[in-house]
């Protein structure tokens, strides 16, 4: 009997290749997405800082020039959050996508997987069938000959 071979060997491997590759697109979007998030957490402390120098400038007794930078300073990094937050959002978005198409491609390969153990033991069912048969006709043939 001639050596097992998957039929859809060839489209299970092309899917896993590109199960693999999705896989690490995914990857890429969730450390873009962290690298957004570390940015707000520096954002925030810079924020603390700059509000924590105004806040002693005030004590201090300060011009009103100054006060407009620490505003202006406040602004800036107000806008950037708002900006970064609004990339996380998109990068959910895209991460969420690229999830469900992960989550496909695997259902796709888990298939194909499943499958292939089916065909596997069907040869393996067949292959029994084959040996018996032959030792049925091996022995009937020794019989005879006797």
């Amino acid at each position: 009997m001639k050596k097992f071979t998957f039929s859809l060997q060839k489209m299970y491997d092309y899917k896993k290749q590109i199960l693999e590759s999705e896989k690490n697109v995914l990857m890429a979007l969730r450390r873009e997405k962290n690298e957004y998030e570390k940015r707000i957490e520096e954002l925030d402390v810079i924020m603390d800082e700059v509000r924590e120098k105004s806040n002693e400038e005030v004590a201090k007794g300060t011009t009103a020039s100054k006060l407009m930078f620490y505003s202006m300073q406040m602004d800036g990094i107000k806008r950037e959050q708002t900006q970064i937050t609004y990339q996380i959002n998109l990068m959910d978005m895209k991460i969420e996508k690229q999830r469900r198409k992960v989550v496909t491609l695997s259902q796709d390969v888990f298939g194909l997987e499943k499958l292939r153990e089916e065909q596997k033991a069907e040869y393996d069912h067949q292959a029994i069938k084959e040996n018996e048969a032959s030792i049925e006709e091996f022995l009937s043939f020794k019989l005879t000959a006797e």
